[in-house]
C-alpha cells in the first residue's frame, strides 16, 4: 500500500517530466559531428573546415569542437539550450571534458560558446566574451552570419592546441591572418593613388636627368584563394562522434 501511495505521488513529476522533454526536442549531431547547420545560414566549405579542422583536432589533443546552428531554441534560454545540448551529444572527452561548442540561434539573435569543465583554464568566460565581442558580434548584428562564426571559430581553435603545448595547423594560422586584415577596399585603392605619384614624380626625374628603363614590371603570380581541397573525413560512412564530454556552464553569450 506505501509503494503504490509512493508512485502515485510520484506521477505528476514525472508526466511533467515526460512532457517537459517531449516539448523541449533537440537537434541530433549529424553525421559529421563537428558542424551541424539546423539554421542554414552557414557556408557548405566552411562546414567542411569545421569537420577537417575538428578532426584533426581531436586527433591531436582529443578535445572537440562542434559548431551547431539552430532555427530555434524552443522558449529557453541560450544557456540552458547549449549546456543541455552539449551534454547530450557528449562533446569532448569524458575524462578531460575538453569540449567546445559554438551555438548559433539567429531567429532568436542570440549566440553561446559553452566551454567543458577541462577548458575553462585556457578560455574563461570572460577571453570568451571578449572574442566574441571581437571577433563575431560585429558581422552578426549585420546578418553575416557565416563569417561571424567562421572568425571566433578561428580564435577559438588555436587558443586550445595552445592548451596542450601544440603548434596550430598551418591551415588555421593563415585562418586566423586573413580575419586579423582590417584593410578595405578604399586602403587598396588610396596605396594605388600613393605608389601612382610617387612612380609619376620618379618618372619625371628620370626623364629630366636623361634616364630610362631597361626592363619592366613582371608579375610572376596573383592573389588567389587556395580553397580546401579535401573532402569530409571520416569516411566510410562511419562519420564522427562525441567522446562522453560534459559542461558545467562554463562559457559566455551574447546578443546581437
Amino acid at each position: 500500500m506505501k509503494r503504490i501511495r509512493r508512485t502515485l505521488l510520484l506521477l505528476p513529476g514525472l508526466l511533467l517530466l515526460s512532457l517537459t522533454a517531449h516539448a523541449f526536442e533537440l537537434e541530433a549531431p549529424t553525421q559529421y559531428f563537428y558542424a551541424a547547420d539546423y539554421a542554414d545560414v552557414l557556408e557548405s566549405e566552411h562546414e567542411q573546415y569545421y569537420v577537417n579542422q575538428g578532426a584533426a583536432l581531436q586527433e591531436a589533443t582529443g578535445a572537440q569542437i562542434v559548431v551547431a546552428s539552430v532555427p530555434s531554441l524552443h522558449e529557453r534560454t541560450v544557456e540552458e539550450y547549449a549546456n543541455t545540448l552539449f551534454r547530450s551529444w557528449g562533446i569532448g572527452d569524458s575524462e578531460k571534458n575538453n569540449g567546445l561548442l559554438i551555438l548559433l540561434a539567429p531567429n532568436e539573435r542570440q549566440i553561446r560558446v559553452e566551454v567543458g569543465y577541462g577548458l575553462e583554464g585556457a578560455l574563461n568566460d570572460s577571453k570568451v566574451t571578449r572574442y566574441m565581442d571581437e571577433y563575431a558580434v560585429p558581422y552578426l548584428a549585420q546578418d553575416q552570419f557565416d563569417e561571424g562564426i567562421y572568425n571566433l571559430y578561428n580564435a577559438l581553435l588555436p587558443t586550445v592546441y595552445e592548451e596542450y603545448g601544440l603548434t596550430p595547423p598551418e591551415s588555421v594560422q593563415s585562418a586566423v591572418a586573413a580575419e586579423g586584415d582590417d584593410s578595405s577596399p578604399m586602403d587598396f585603392i588610396i596605396a594605388l593613388v600613393l605608389v601612382a605619384l610617387v612612380f609619376g614624380v620618379f618618372f619625371r626625374r628620370r626623364r629630366h636627368f636623361g634616364g630610362h628603363w631597361g626592363g619592366g614590371f613582371y608579375g610572376g603570380g596573383g592573389f588567389h584563394g587556395g580553397g580546401f581541397g579535401g573532402g569530409f573525413s571520416g569516411g566510410g560512412g562511419g562519420g564522427f562522434s562525441g567522446g562522453g564530454g560534459s559542461s558545467g556552464g562554463g562559457g559566455g553569450s551574447r546578443g546581437f
